[in-house]
């Protein structure tokens, strides 16, 4: 009986020495973590977008929603295709977090030039609800808005520009084209 209260007494003793810490090697791949990796697969994906290629960035199914402002309410039309005059330039994007609205400003932005984020903005916001669509096409806007997985933002061309990810590839699915702070 001795012995059986001993052994356990002993594995105590030899447990609370000093323990030196482990240190791991670090792992040799250099590759970023997911999230990451999405991030800038994503920039070097938009990069490469340009007025003469940007059709091929809308889907099909799907299409694009505009949104304007021709008057004193938003419209939200679709589109299957953009004319070489849509206004996009992502050459110069910048991994940041998005400006925003600023009326007293005279670039109309807290700050100036191409920002993209992984936010989700443009659900939240619901403007769709103002456009005056069909119960139905607000259904489907609603639903698409929910794919949405970066934003991006051209001050100089006063642009809103929403990306999905469809079937593994990326496509344009809302671009906001209204001047801010204009009603």
């Amino acid at each position: 009986m001795k012995k059986i209260l001993f052994l356990p007494f002993i594995i105590f003793i030899f447990s609370c020495g000093n323990h030196t810490e482990v240190q791991l090697p670090l792992p040799s791949d250099p590759t970023p973590p997911p999230q990451v990796q999405q991030q800038e697969d994503f920039i070097s994906f938009v990069k490469g977008i340009t007025t003469s290629n940007i059709n091929q960035y809308i889907n099909k199914e799907n299409g694009l929603w505009l949104i304007q402002m021709p008057g004193a309410v938003p419209t939200m039309t679709n589109t299957s295709q953009v004319d070489k005059n849509f206004p996009v330039d992502f050459t110069a994007i910048k991994n940041e977090e998005l400006p925003k609205v600023n009326c007293d400003s005279k670039s109309l932005w807290t700050k100036e030039g191409c920002f993209v984020q992984q936010v989700n903005s443009f659900k939240d916001e619901k403007i769709w609800t103002f456009c005056g669509l069909s119960k139905e096409d607000e259904s489907k806007i609603e639903k698409l808005a929910q794919t949405i997985s970066f934003t991006v933002i051209n001050t100089s061309l006063n642009a809103r520009y929403y990306f999905s990810l469809i079937d593994r590839k990326w496509y344009l699915v809302f671009a906001d084209l209204r001047r801010p702070c204009e009603a």
